[in-house]
């Protein structure tokens, strides 16, 4: 079945709504950002050691798993459900939701397609399988153990499968998969990253942007002299750089066409999804600078509708560049600089940034954290392993590595001032053409 009879299917049930420009209108119910406090990670033996367990990671039981993905893949097969079948990287992934438009977003984000070079370092038998019910509730399943919760998230490394209830906010789809993917990817030597990425037509001179959730990932890649790789999850071989995914999840709020003319297009056209924005009722025009619902208001659509991407069946060439992007809460740190070997290593095991409002449930202005990797929630490996293949990548192809505040200034939140999206665009370009490497520079005491 494709994307437009899915759409069909959930207009017909009344649970999207399409805008005046075609794309679907959904709302996600009281989960409007990632629920990090029901995500779980089952604790096999095989897997035990190699992850990092704590807060981010927390373990639950293998009895408990079983039980739940039974119990919630008989569910979903018993009434309605609907199906994708794609790629995110080279893996194989299959997703099963009792939502249609669900399995649009599915469709939207992963990938056709296999990428060739990845897959000559993976075995051809791995799958990894979603099973969603984002309307049912952990009691639904009956199993007669005790769950804290009503909705879980649980992510089975071993057995390379995902089990999601409870829960409607699409990001849990997309950050499970990855998840899946970022424990996997370092046993074939490939290095994942929580990151954007683009480059010349000719794949040449790449960057990777790391950050995290509304640092500018999506924003800064999508520049109208670069070719688009992906905005959110990258990986990095021996061979080069390319995009797990095969679309976009974009952060809305405040939207101008006039700022960002390719992701405003590409989020009003038919097979987008439009995720929690407000809208006339009458001439469903979308107000994307209303935050009634939540600030984390999101686009899903596909790279077929950009009009600069790189060519996603292939490699781009290795990163000239790697930026760090921080948005500094407190305005303490510069603009711009360019890291040694030890401080990028640092910058990337500590990932000092912010939360942005709404990105996670009960966050509703920004909050200073620190997130190894930039991406902590996403990497269930120790921190170490990451970083240790960030400094081994970056010193092989003479990688220069710099750290981009997307934050304020003058001030922290409250009383100082965003950075503006043109001049984090005019840094961004100056590092990318090398322009920065030629200009005098200090040491700054931070």
């Amino acid at each position: 079945m494709d994307k437009t009879r899915y759409i069909e299917v959930s207009l017909h049930q009344r649970h999207a709504t399409l805008s005046k420009d075609g794309a679907l209108i959904v709302k996600t119910g009281a989960s409007t950002g990632r629920s990090t406090k029901e995500r779980f990670v089952v604790q096999r033996p095989e897997i035990s050691e190699d992850i990092d367990w704590g807060s981010v990671n927390q373990a639950i039981a293998p009895e408990f798993a079983d039980a739940y993905f039974a119990a919630l893949k008989k569910r979903v097969v018993t009434g309605d459900h609907f199906c994708m079948n794609g790629y995110v990287g080279s893996f194989d992934i299959e997703v099963i939701s009792t939502s249609p438009w669900h399995v649009v977003f599915a469709k939207n984000m992963f990938r056709r397609h296999f990428i060739p070079e990845l897959k000559k370092h993976i075995p051809d038998d791995v799958k990894i399988e979603v099973w969603h019910d984002p309307h049912g509730k952990v009691s639904d399943l009956n199993l007669g153990m005790d769950f804290p919760y009503e909705k879980a998230i649980i992510v089975d490394l071993a057995q390379l499968k995902v089990g999601i209830i409870g829960t409607a906010y699409a990001g849990e789809i997309k950050k499970s998969a990855f998840s899946v993917c970022n424990y996997l990817m370092p046993k074939y030597g490939i290095f994942p990253m929580h990151s954007s990425a683009n480059c010349l037509d000719d794949g040449d001179n790449s960057s990777v942007l790391f950050g995290l959730s509304g640092t500018g990932k999506t924003t800064l890649s999508a520049d109208p002299e670069r070719f688009l790789i992906g905005d959110d999850e990258i990986v990095w071989s021996e061979t080069g750089i390319s995009n797990l995914e095969g679309g976009c999840y974009a952060k809305l709020i405040n939207l101008q066409e006039s700022h960002e003319p390719d992701i405003f297009q590409a989020a009003n056209k038919f097979g987008s999804i439009l995720e929690n924005v407000c809208f006339n009722e009458t001439t469903r025009e979308i107000d994307f600078c209303d935050d009634t619902i939540t600030e984390n208001t999101r686009g899903s659509y596909s790279l077929d509708v950009l009009s600069r991407v790189y060519d996603q069946s292939k490699e781009a060439k290795p990163p000239k560049s790697v930026i760090f992007l921080t948005a500094d809460a407190f305005g303490a740190l510069p603009a711009v600089a360019r890291l040694n070997e030890w401080q990028a290593q640092y910058h990337f095991i500590s990932g000092y940034t912010a939360k942005l409002a709404g990105t996670e449930i009960g966050v509703t202005e920004p909050q200073a954290t620190f997130s190894a990797c930039f991406g902590a929630p996403f990497m269930p490996r120790p921190a170490n392993v990451y970083a240790n293949m960030l400094a081994e990548m970056s010193k092989k192809y003479d990688v220069t590595v710099w750290l981009l505040n997307t934050g304020w200034t003058k001030g922290g939140y409250g009383k100082g001032e965003r950075f503006p999206i043109p001049v984090s665009r005019r840094l961004l370009k100056a590092i990318q053409s090398g322009e920065l490497n030629n200009v005098e520079m200090k040491k700054h005491p931070v």
